[in-house]
């Protein structure tokens, strides 16, 4: 409807601007078009809030960084009552760098903790300390070893490389084992290098029911008999 009011002179009358054309998106595109734009928007108030509450929340005693150990403190904590105590022992231990450090490991295996006995598995592992072979296969073969650990040290004894472990590795697999374990067992062997596993490999990769036991089968046996072509 035309505006009919007479305006004061030298007053311009103000007239609503025509409504600009809106490109219509199709419904079913907008959520892609928007998806980057949301995710970025989403983690960053996501940064913001967590940097704002990390700010405005009181220290705790206990969240705070505990200084280095040194060879000698480590070893005397582990006799510590506190598990966490020991645990921070096992970690420093395994900072140290020190081969007088693997005997102290050794014997964390068989602390009271499970924290504590992973702690030294996987550090043990890492420092490819093959003085704990026969000690991580004689705790895999105990039929009391959770799945969890037992997957634990079949990764270690793999990372060591020690031959011991091959016959023992392959006397597990005739056991019932779920299929991860399988599959860890399986890359341990490829990871050791044996021939001697290639037939049971084999065997597997033909029979296994789990497609990704036999991938991992497959992968491990070329992986054996790349390196004895190598040799």
């Amino acid at each position: 409807m035309e505006d009919t009011r007479i305006w004061p002179v030298g007053q311009r009358r103000w007239v609503p601007a025509a409504p600009m054309p809106v490109a219509r998106v199709p419904a079913a595109l907008v959520p892609v078009a928007l998806l980057p734009l949301a995710l970025v928007l989403v983690t960053c108030l996501a940064s913001v809030a967590g940097a704002q509450m990390n700010r405005s929340r009181p220290a705790q005693p206990g969240a705070q960084a505990v200084p280095g150990l040194t060879l000698e403190e480590a070893v005397k904590q582990l006799e510590s009552p506190d598990a966490d105590k020991r645990l921070e022992a096992v970690k420093a231990l395994g900072s140290s760098k020190d081969s007088k450090a693997v005997d102290h490991l050794i014997k964390a295996l068989g602390d009271s903790d499970l924290r504590v006995q992973a702690k030294a598995v996987q550090i043990l592992g890492d420092m490819r300390a093959t003085e704990a072979t026969p000690v991580l296969v004689e705790r895999l073969m105990m039929r009391t070893t959770d799945s969890g650990m037992k997957q634990l040290i079949i990764s270690s004894l793999g990372k060591i490389g020690d031959s011991r472990a091959v016959q023992p590795l392959i006397q597990l697999l005739q056991r019932d084992l779920d299929a991860e374990t399988r599959g860890t067992v399986i890359f341990a062997l490829g990871e050791l290098g044996a021939p001697e596993a290639l037939e049971v490999l084999e065997h597997i990769e033909a029979t296994d029911d789990d497609p990704m036991v036999r991938r991992v089968a497959n992968q491990a046996r070329a992986k054996i008999e790349a390196r004895s072509v190598a040799r």
